[in-house]
C-alpha cells in the first residue's frame, strides 16, 4: 500500500493530494488551521487557467472538495515535529504517526506591519502579482525597502498611476541595478525613513497616514502592498541533511529535498515563483513522485 503524509492544506498540498490518490496512494493530510491555506484568505483571481475570475475561498474550496471526494484523509491538528528513523515520524498536539513518504507544503508567512490584518482584502495585499491588475491606473503604495518591494514597486509602476514605496530606512537594501531601474519611471515617488502609521479605509482602503519621523501626511491610495518579507514555515523539521537556501527547501525536479522519501512543494521550496499556478504544479509533481518512493518502500518492505 502506497501511503504518504501531506503537511500543509493549501493549494501545493491539495494538488498534491488530488495526484496522490489518482495514483491508488493512502494520503493523509495535517493542517491545523482552514484548508486552502493564503489562497481562501484572497478576494477576486485573475490569473489562474480556466477562469476569468474566481473568488481566492471558491478556488481553494473547489480544490478541497476533489481532493475529498477522492478519499483524502484529513487530520485537524498542529504539527510539532517531523523527524526520521526508520520511516517518518509526525508528532502532532495530540498524537504520533508514521510514514514511509512526507510531502511538506507549509508555504510561507508574509512578515506583517502589525495592524493591518482588517483590510486585507478590502485593498490591502501581500502580492503585486497576484492582485495590481485590480489596481490599473489608480494609486497604490508599496511598504518596504528590501528586494521584495524593489520587485512588487517595479510591476505595480507598469499599472498604476502613482505607485509610492515608503521605505523604512535612509536607504534601499536591495540590488543597485533593479533600485535604480524602479527609480527611473516617472511614476515612482519613494518616502525615505518613513512608516504607514493609519490606514484609512471604510468598505475599501482610500488613503493612508505616513510618518517620516517629523510629520505625519495623508496619501490617497486605492491599493498598499506590504512587502517586508516572508519566512518559510519550516522550523518543525527536524531532520539531519535537509538543504536549505535561505530557509527554502531545496528541491529537485521530482521536488524531492535532500532526505529520500521527504518531497516539498508550493512556497516553501527555492522555487523562483510564488504563485498558486506554480504551486498547484509542484504539488502534482510531488504527489506523483512522493507516491512512487512510497510504492517502492512497500514493494521492498513486503
Amino acid at each position: 500500500m502506497k501511503k504518504i503524509a501531506i503537511i500543509g492544506g493549501g493549494v501545493a498540498g491539495l494538488s498534491a493530494a488530488v495526484y496522490a490518490l489518482r495514483a491508488n496512494a493512502d494520503a493523509t493530510m495535517f493542517e491545523q488551521f482552514g484548508f486552502g491555506g493564503q489562497t481562501a484568505n484572497l478576494g477576486e483571481i485573475e490569473n489562474y487557467p480556466s477562469y476569468k475570475n474566481i473568488e481566492g475561498w471558491q478556488l481553494a474550496s473547489n480544490m478541497v472538495e476533489q481532493a475529498k471526494a477522492l478519499g483524502l484523509k484529513t487530520v485537524r491538528e498542529k504539527v510539532l515535529s517531523l523527524t526520521k528513523g526508520d520511516d517518518f515520524v509526525i508528532k502532532t498536539d495530540k498524537a504520533e504517526w508514521h510514514f514511509p513518504a512526507v510531502i511538506v507544503a507549509t508555504g510561507t508567512s508574509h512578515n506583517k506591519l502589525g495592524f493591518e490584518a482588517p483590510y486585507v482584502g478590502k485593498g490591502v495585499s501581500y502580492c503585486a502579482t497576484c492582485d495590481g491588475n485590480f489596481y490599473r491606473n489608480r494609486p497604490v503604495a508599496v511598504v518596504g525597502g528590501g528586494t521584495p518591494a524593489v520587485r512588487e514597486a517595479t510591476y505595480l509602476a507598469d499599472l498604476c498611476s502613482v505607485v509610492y514605496v515608503v521605505v523604512p530606512g535612509e536607504n534601499f537594501r536591495a540590488e543597485e541595478l533593479a533600485v535604480n531601474h524602479l527609480l527611473q519611471k516617472s511614476n515612482v515617488k519613494v518616502l525615505y525613513n518613513s512608516q504607514v502609521s493609519v490606514i484609512h479605509c471604510d468598505d475599501v482602503v482610500s488613503a493612508m497616514d505616513v510618518f517620516d519621523g517629523k510629520e505625519s501626511k495623508t496619501l490617497e491610495v486605492n491599493g498598499i502592498f506590504v512587502a517586508i518579507g516572508a519566512a518559510p514555515s519550516t522550523e518543525f523539521i527536524n531532520i539531519e541533511g535537509v538543504a536549505r537556501q535561505n530557509g527554502y527547501l531545496v528541491v529537485d525536479d521530482k521536488r524531492k529535498t535532500t532526505v529520500d522519501g521527504l518531497y516539498a512543494a508550493g512556497d516553501v521550496t527555492n522555487g523562483p515563483m510564488k504563485q498558486i499556478v506554480t504551486a498547484c504544479a509542484d504539488g502534482a509533481i510531488a504527489g506523483t513522485f512522493a507516491s512512487a518512493y512510497s510504492g517502492m518502500i512497500s514493494k521492498k518492505q513486503n
